[in-house]
């Protein structure tokens, strides 16, 4: 809870802001059920997924803390979003850790 009490204080420490304008500029993939089903039958590859995936999900919390953003200032005042923002802050920031990882790294899968 402490970290999240650091990020609250000073999320441009972490280049949060930065972050969540870089993946927010881009619209998630659009999927349907049958395309999801199909993907994890067919090409259910942790390699194939990881590429989709590590910047398919930063794209979906950036656009949704921006939407966060958009919420009327009474409400991103209460505690539970200030919460919500927090986890998802903090979600971001292990995601982008990934974006720039080489899936062909057995150490990058295996953890």
């Amino acid at each position: 809870m402490k970290f999240a009490q650091i990020l609250l204080k000073n999320p441009s420490r972490f280049n949060i802001p930065k972050q969540v304008d870089r993946f927010s500029k881009f619209s998630p993939s659009p999927l349907s059920m049958k395309q999801f089903i199909d993907f994890g039958s067919a090409n259910a590859c942790e390699k194939t997924s990881f590429i989709f995936l590590r910047q398919e999900l930063a794209v979906r919390m950036a656009n949704i803390m921006k939407e966060l953003d958009m919420l009327p200032d009474k409400l991103i005042g209460t505690p539970s979003v200030q919460l919500l923002h927090t986890w998802y802050t903090q979600s971001l920031m292990e995601l982008v850790d990934f974006v720039e990882k080489d899936p062909e790294d057995k150490n990058v899968l295996g953890k």
